[in-house]
């Protein structure tokens, strides 16, 4: 057995996947995950207003003995049924990081077992392995979260080139920082998508950010335009009535979805890949699915995104990136001195 460990930021998720099977030949997919727990910290910061990392990684240290425990009785497994640990070491919070890599590395030198330090972002990729389809390449990944957006493109595996990211905000921070604006609360970007869905898109018209340049995304510029007209709407109105905010989150989602999918449809046309793929938390949101299926389906690319609990951070993905890399033979005994990598690029694996 597999166990995998991921605590970049607010989650702690634990995973076991059967390697077993995996390395006989079985095609990774859900039957192989044997267990999965993820424990979210959301009432934790909410009076914040975002992720506090000291807290944060305090509430890793008190969680993880427990939920190792939790996910052993799941898998009706014991501890020296686990071969192999995989932990994410970065990117993510430093503290947050740093509480899964110890965990990780002193279990795994206790038993004097394999450990592989893994890339976060890497992990939501081949999160898309967990649908049962291996990727073929050349492929394209979209990778959409609170703290990533960026284009990858994926020549094999492990051969990739960043065709474009943004420039200050990730697409998910706009998404919770306009739902901010909007007193809709922490985390908003799932309750702006619910309110954008009773709204009109046209009925405000919002920025797209640097429309017409393929390589890079910003959303800065669309926070500050959603700030000032509701504003402009408080101003002009004693009350926001539930119809406008439903309109103002409509015009947010399609400006932000906009952006992401005009870039991705380019990039397709530029490299055209075999497949698609659609990940991070941001992956959650229907419209944008449903827009890059079509897009995908227009331009004969075969579009791949993870179910909805494997879009936002998890463990799972880990153990679905570790049996990748354990079946490419890249994998060894990791250094027991290795430290955690808060801005670990997926371009220096």
């Amino acid at each position: 057995m597999l166990l995998a460990i991921d605590t970049s930021c607010d989650e702690t998720a634990l995973a076991i996947l059967d390697i077993k099977k995996v390395l006989a030949g079985e095609v990774l997919s859900e039957k192989l995950l044997v267990s999965e727990v993820v424990s979210s910290q959301i009432k934790l910061h909410e009076p914040y207003g975002g992720v506090v990392p000291e807290l944060a990684a305090r509430e890793h240290f008190n969680n993880l003995p427990i939920l190792f425990e939790n996910i052993l009785s799941q898998a009706k497994i014991k501890k020296d049924d686990i071969s192999t640990v995989a932990v994410t070491r970065g990117p993510g919070l430093n503290g947050c990081l740093l509480v899964g890599l110890c965990f990780a590395k002193a279990f795994a030198a206790m038993r004097k077992l394999q450990l592989l330090a893994l890339n976060h972002v890497e992990g939501h990729i081949f999160s898309a392995e967990l649908m049962g389809k291996p990727l073929q390449y050349p492929a394209l990944a979209l990778v959409v979260s609170g703290g990533h957006t960026m284009l990858v493109f994926m020549k094999s595996f492990r051969r990739y080139e960043i065709i474009a990211k943004t420039r200050d905000d990730a697409a998910g921070e706009a998404f919770d920082k306009s739902a901010n604006l909007l007193g809709l609360g922490y985390p908003g970007g799932a309750i702006l998508s619910q309110r954008a869905a009773l709204g009109n898109a046209l009925a405000y018209k919002l920025p797209v950010g640097l429309a017409g340049v393929n390589e890079a995304f910003s959303f800065s510029g669309l926070k500050t335009a959603v700030g000032r007209l509701v504003n402009s709407l408080a101003q002009s109105k004693e009350n926001l009535s539930e119809q406008i905010i439903n309109d103002v989150a409509a015009a947010v989602q399609q400006a932000i979805i906009k952006a992401l999918v005009d870039k991705t449809v380019a990039a397709m046309r530029r490299v055209r890949p075999r497949n698609l793929i659609l990940v991070g938390g941001v992956a959650a949101n229907q419209y944008l699915r449903i827009w890059l299926e079509n897009e995908a389906r227009e331009q004969k690319v075969e579009f791949i995104v993870p179910e909805r609990r494997w879009c936002t951070d998890n463990a799972s993905m880990i153990a679905s990136l570790a049996a990748r890399v354990l079946l490419e033979g890249q994998a060894g005994i990791s250094d027991f001195y290795i430290s955690a990598l808060p801005q670990w690029s997926i371009l220096d694996i």
